[in-house]
């Protein structure tokens, strides 16, 4: 056994096979800093002396339950080279395997009110989402910009500021850059407790709370990909691949800030006049004859209604790109029928086709998209993934590919030839 010293805060007697944290000499250069301040570095359950120290990490027990315990030292993280884009690793133990010993920064000052930097391997090329509309700007920024960049090279790290009041933006420093092949970390430190956003999750108030508080991304209920808020206030992005590729904008109001966003993503689609209106929707109609009587009902009562919408009731056996020949047999003449009272119809589509084929014959949709191969596959690049949703076995279109985009928008134009809806409901598939 020997005793491990970390700065002073705490000591305690680990095993002498402790695999000598993994870097010899290591010592954690322990910050006295907030507890708001703590960059945590065991983010997963779990978390103990021993598996702190495996880290190198800090560990400091708190009668606080939500500021973490295990929290990063200050030499940990990326250093800048010699040459300014490159980041190579500083010799410390790593929070997980796989650990990417160089790194590529790249900055651009695309506008005087847009800066963007990117973080990937500078080896390796890794995935990054394909952009249709964001791009850079075709020639440097006029004017002045409204933002510095400073750069700090050991550890490495970006602040941000607005050029007139100096005041700090965004501070990577903070905490250190992770970026593992499954696990990249980002954290920085912010300008104020006035943060909102985060879609897809039920929030009580616009403005979010910032003591320690984590909300997972693009999923409503589960990790790993996540954001925490803590009191500093400062933000911490986690994710399990990919790249880091960030974009900060600028304004002097809210709605200026919505129009920089815009001018970088492109504007929306100004939606039909009659989406705006009644609708109705629910799953559970037996028939057909159900969903005209609902429909005759609130006409006859003169209820405002613009919108009857059909689940996946009226697909045969929920496949999609199909309608059932017996209870839904006249859904074509069902789109008629409300367009001739001023009413839409709109269908709701589940993106999971499934594998077996239809009731009296093989399932088009699905072979179609076979032929072209345009499924999410297994790793091989090549068997498509298979999941099980509504009906039964399925597989996944994968809207990255070229051929998917063809062959789903064509599925589309077939389908609306038989029933001549106004809309789609593409619902998200849980597999």
């Amino acid at each position: 056994y020997y005793c491990y010293t970390f700065k002073g805060i705490i000591c305690d007697f680990f095993p002498s096979n402790l695999n000598k944290l993994q870097v010899p000499n290591f010592v954690p250069e322990c910050p006295n800093i907030d507890l708001g301040e703590r960059v945590d570095c065991f983010p997963e359950s779990g978390a103990s002396m021993l598996k702190c120290a495996q880290r190198g990490c800090c560990w400091q027990p708190l009668d606080d339950s939500n500021a973490p315990w295990c929290f990063f030292p200050a030499n940990q993280g990326y250093e800048v080279t010699k040459r300014d884009t490159v980041l190579k690793r500083l010799a410390a133990p790593p929070m997980f395997q796989s650990h990417i010993e160089e790194l590529v920064c790249h900055e651009e000052m695309q506008t005087p009110n847009r800066f963007r930097f990117q973080i990937t391997d500078s080896k390796k090329q890794r995935f990054e989402v394909p952009h249709e509309h964001v791009k850079p700007p075709p020639s440097p920024p006029g004017g002045a910009l409204k933002y510095e960049v400073e750069l700090l090279r050991k550890p490495f790290g970006l602040k941000l500021r607005r050029a007139d009041t100096k005041r700090i933006l965004f501070d990577t420093t903070m905490g250190p850059l992770v970026f593992a092949d499954q696990y990249l970390q980002l954290s920085a430190r912010l300008p104020s407790h006035n943060i909102y956003g985060l879609g897809e999750h039920v929030h009580q108030s616009f403005k979010h709370d910032t003591n320690w508080r984590t909300w997972p991304i693009f999923t409503r209920d589960s990790f790993p990909n996540g954001i925490t808020l803590q009191p500093a206030p400062a933000v911490t992005y986690r994710t399990i691949g990919g790249v880091l590729d960030f974009y900060i904008l600028l304004g002097n109001s809210p709605e200026a800030v919505v129009q920089e966003f815009l001018e970088l993503i492109g504007r929306p689609m100004i939606p039909p006049y009659w989406s705006l209106g009644f609708q109705l929707s629910r799953w559970g109609y037996s028939s057909l004859d159900e969903v005209k009587q609902t429909v005759e009902r609130n006409r006859a009562i003169g209820l405002p209604y613009d919108v009857q919408f059909t689940d996946i009731d009226y697909m045969e056996e929920k496949k999609d790109f199909t309608y059932d020949l017996v209870k839904f047999k006249d859904l074509p003449q069902f789109a008629d029928y409300m367009h001739a009272a001023g009413q839409k119809y709109v269908l709701i589509l589940d993106p999971a086709i499934a594998i077996s084929p239809r009731v009296n014959g093989p399932y088009a949709s699905y072979d179609r998209g076979n032929q072209k191969k345009v499924w999410v596959t297994e790793a091989d690049g090549e068997t498509p993934l298979e999941g099980e949703v509504w009906p039964g076995q399925t597989v996944f279109p994968d809207y990255t590919n070229p051929a998917c985009k063809e062959w789903w928008t064509d599925e589309i134009r077939k389908f609306h030839e038989e029933v001549k809806h106004d809309a789609l409901w593409i619902v998200r598939t849980e597999h």
